[in-house]
């Protein structure tokens, strides 16, 4: 699918400090932009788990984990318009980036935006596995398989067929012309749902 967005570029800004996960959360969420829900998921030592950040930031998620953040090892959080990437270090803090084609959306932080910028390309819709089931939680989603264990995600899919995750490529060219693609934002959580033999789509975020 391509998105027309003439001369979109991907800008990039790193926190000052090294941060907890939930101060990287904190400092992405401070001054958040004009999209949709932010959502996101963490991976730990026994877990990947799905979660979703209110509007006062508070974390939402399904797992039986007693502080999602303070055991993560990576964090992934986007918005629709911005994408926060985030890795443990040893001691427990580490290196936090937001990334967003508005510069005046991002966090306050050092600008780390590539030379040239990447400018906009494809977008992408990637399947995951499991079919769509009601969760007890209003606003969560839960994906069953016979091969996978259960995962459960902050997405609205009532009469969904299958939930995707929603990507937009960012390309450097090189001076004979030859595209490469040096980024890869994550959109938005897509649940795709029968209507009348159409395919028709619904959105946790908007881009």
């Amino acid at each position: 699918m391509r998105e027309t967005a003439l001369g979109a570029t991907l800008h990039a800004v790193r926190a000052a400090t090294a941060l907890t996960a939930a101060e990287a959360v904190s400092w992405f969420t401070a001054h958040p932009a004009a999209a949709g829900q932010t959502v996101g998921y963490t991976f730990s030592a026994g877990a990947a788990t799905w979660l979703s950040i209110g509007l006062d930031g508070a974390v939402e998620q399904v797992s039986d984990a007693d502080d999602v953040l303070a055991e993560a090892y990576e964090l992934l959080l986007f918005d629709g318009e911005r994408e926060l990437r985030w890795l443990r270090e040893p001691d427990g803090r580490g290196t936090a980036v937001a990334l967003g084609e508005d510069p005046a959306h991002l966090p306050l932080g050092r600008p780390v935006t590539a030379e040239p910028a990447p400018r906009r390309g494809d977008t992408h819709r990637r399947l995951l596995a499991g079919t769509p089931q009601q969760h007890p939680r209003a606003g969560w989603t839960t994906l069953a398989s016979d091969r996978y264990a259960a995962a459960h995600l902050p997405v609205t899919a009532v009469g969904a067929k299958a939930l995707t995750v929603e990507t937009v490529e960012y390309l450097v060219e090189d001076v004979h012309g030859n595209l490469d693609v040096a980024d890869v934002r994550t959109v938005a959580l897509r649940a795709t749902v029968a209507d009348t033999g159409a395919a028709r789509e619904q959105g946790r975020t908007t881009a």
